[in-house]
């Protein structure tokens, strides 16, 4: 049964109308909670897998960089190594001129 408001123009719904446009507002609702939960799950899905290709992808650069790294201090060590044998012949080299020249002094200064 309907009934006109106070203005007899406005239309005013019997309680069993008032009660059909509450179910399918709650629907209404429902459907949209259930569309945004179902957006916000995609996304969070969307961002996990993006976080763990991130993931794969900084844990292998960094494979990358320590192997690198462990590969130049090699080559240092290397180069390192090619050099000693060069400078301890320089430095007893260094030292026997500095012998030479320290037993010339105290030779000549005793005379």
């Amino acid at each position: 049964m309907q009934t006109a408001g106070r203005d007899g123009g406005d239309y005013v719904p019997d309680g069993q109308a008032q009660r059909k446009d509450l179910v399918q507002v709650v629907e209404a609702a429902e459907r949209a909670g259930s569309i945004v939960t179902e957006q916000v799950r995609s996304i969070i899905e969307a961002a996990e897998t993006n976080a763990a290709e991130i993931r794969r992808n900084a844990e292998r650069d960094a494979v990358s960089t320590r192997r690198e790294a462990v590969d130049a201090a090699h080559r240092l060590l290397e180069r390192i190594d090619a050099l000693e044998r060069p400078l301890s012949e320089l430095v007893t080299s260094l030292r026997r001129e500095a012998d030479d020249v320290s037993g010339e002094l105290d030779r000549r200064g005793a005379h």
